[in-house]
């Protein structure tokens, strides 16, 4: 009888055997792990420095430390130890909502299944015998791909319906489409059932049918009506050899000011106790009523388009000198500009705010380049403070840069190689740490009562210092000698001696390791 199952590669229990629950104990150990997988990462190289019972990460190539050696396998953290299990094809893996097959050499997604001719699609909902195609959302995006993009709705005949239904509670309000026949129309409903058509074109001619039209206002004589309320029946001309008939369904009344006159095409009115409602006004307005400078803050007063400071679009420079913008806005801002904030490395946008000449206020971003964003405001003295960069959940971790001691990337960066792992901080601090297997070399050098390494063990770190940093190390045999270890002559900038050392001579084959750390700075 074989020792284990053919697929899991689970210990079986034999004749026997004696302390048949350890076995049978290992075995659910392994099903514990691999059935149900859920994986910590699909090609994590490096063990983690604190994992939970139970935890299983899918070793990549490469594996350092403890997984050396075990690239392509699982390695589950059980009963304080690393248990290492190796997949066959065909086993899958969850991290998260993410599901990955083990091809025999690699974790890949696994394939999705052919979409064409469906039943049907329901997209957060369910489709049904009529509707095939359903979505539940709050928009739905159909983009184009490359210049144009057509939403075609198809008919088998004429007098079918081809048309987009505006529903209210499932019951329909307003439809726009070819309904019966091939002219366009658009219909209104109060109810779902009755339905009144409000504009039709005509498929043949192209004209087109007003069910009923209100003027909230007056034409005026720009646009070929007399600049007086309609009567109903009335005839305005147009441009063009066309007529245009508008019908009321009520009298309509025109209330005019109480002073002044109305230029019609009949002449000039003279308005008495007369006020207008709704008035459209065509022209630039100005006077005492609206603001005067973008500094205007008199109570009461309209707020001016161009008061607002809002810049003319994308890309437009207002000022060429972001200290000399005044009053409340938006502005864009070139790479020329002056006094921009030099971490954003170029053109961006900026929101002013201020209470006073020397009471001023700005934020500004890059639109988008690295997601940096700057303020800055006025001393009391109406002097600018220098541009600080915000700190946020998108740059408080990655590389970390400086020019000329100032900060110029994230807060902080860390990293690891095959010499250790590395944190480095915005103030410039830096940490480096490893673990160094040193089970291949003897420390049977006599030293005095002691024994140490015959040389001294080169420790390059995991990221260079811009000075000699301060190194700490200690060292171990297993739980049974009392060893140690030091820096052998001054450190320099990228790496240090360590010279190990044990109560007793250690032989080549006596598992060793080095635990070195060095702390500087980096600028």
């Amino acid at each position: 009888m074989d020792e284990t199952s053919t697929n899991l590669t689970l210990p079986y229990l034999q004749a026997s055997q004696a302390q048949k629950h350890v076995t049978h104990n290992a075995a659910l150990e392994a099903l514990d792990l691999i059935v149900q997988l859920v994986l910590q990462s699909f090609s994590q190289t490096t063990p983690p420095l604190a994992p939970d019972d139970g935890q299983v990460w899918a070793v990549g190539n490469g594996a350092v430390n403890d997984w050396v050696g075990h690239d392509g396998e699982l390695a589950a953290w059980s009963n304080g130890g690393w248990l290492f299990i190796t997949p066959r094809p065909g086993w899958r893996g969850a991290m998260g909502s993410e599901v990955r097959v083990w091809n025999g050499t690699a974790w890949i997604a696994s394939g999705l299944p052919d979409l064409q001719n469906l039943p049907g699609l329901g997209v957060n909902t369910s489709y049904d015998a009529t509707n095939k195609l359903s979505v539940k959302a709050e928009a739905t995006l159909l983009d184009n791909a490359g210049s144009d993009h057509q939403l075609k709705l198809n008919k088998d005949a004429s007098g079918d319906t081809a048309s987009l239904m505006f529903q209210t509670g499932y019951s329909g309000r307003a439809e726009m489409g070819t309904t019966g026949d091939d002219d366009f129309a658009i219909k209104v409903s109060p109810d779902g059932s009755g339905w009144t058509t409000a504009l039709g074109i005509d498929a043949a001619t192209g004209a087109a049918t007003i069910g009923q039209l209100s003027l909230d206002a007056p034409l005026p004589p720009s646009s070929g009506g007399t600049g007086t309320a309609n009567p109903a029946g009335a005839t305005l001309a147009r441009s063009g050899a066309h007529a245009l008939t508008l019908t009321t369904s009520a009298p309509s009344a025109l209330t005019l000011p109480t002073t002044g006159t109305l230029a019609t095409l009949a002449g000039t009115e003279t308005l008495t106790n007369k006020t207008l409602a709704a008035p459209a006004l065509t022209g630039l307005a100005s006077g005492s009523a609206i603001t005067q400078s973008a500094t205007d803050a008199t109570p009461g007063r309209l707020l001016k388009v161009g008061d607002t400071r809002i810049s003319a679009g994308s890309g437009t420079t207002e000022n060429t000198d972001l200290d000399a913008i005044e009053g409340l806005g938006f502005w864009a801002f070139g790479g020329a500009t002056a006094n921009t904030p030099g971490f954003l490395g170029g053109a961006g946008a900026l929101l002013a705010f201020q209470r006073s000449s020397t009471r001023r206020a700005q934020i500004a971003s890059n639109g988008g380049l690295g997601n940096r964003w700057g303020v800055r405001s006025q001393n009391d003295s109406g002097v600018w403070h220098p541009w600080a960069q915000l700190v946020h959940s998108h740059n408080l971790v990655g590389p970390v840069g400086q020019s000329a001691g100032v900060p110029t990337g994230a807060v902080i960066e860390r990293g690891a190689n095959t010499n250790g792992s590395y944190v480095r901080l915005a103030d410039g601090t830096q940490i480096c740490w490893h673990a160094i297997d040193d089970t291949a070399t003897a420390w049977s050098t006599a030293q005095g009562a002691l024994f140490r390494r015959a040389s001294a063990a080169t420790w390059t770190y995991a990221a260079v210092f811009s000075a000699p940093p301060c190194v700490t190390a200690t060292a171990h045999i297993g739980n049974d000698w009392i060893t140690g270890c030091r820096p052998r002559g001054l450190p320099d900038n990228n790496a240090v001696l360590l010279m190990p050392w044990s109560s007793s001579a250690a032989g080549a084959t006596t598992g060793k390791t080095i635990f070195a750390c060095a702390i500087g700075r980096w600028f």
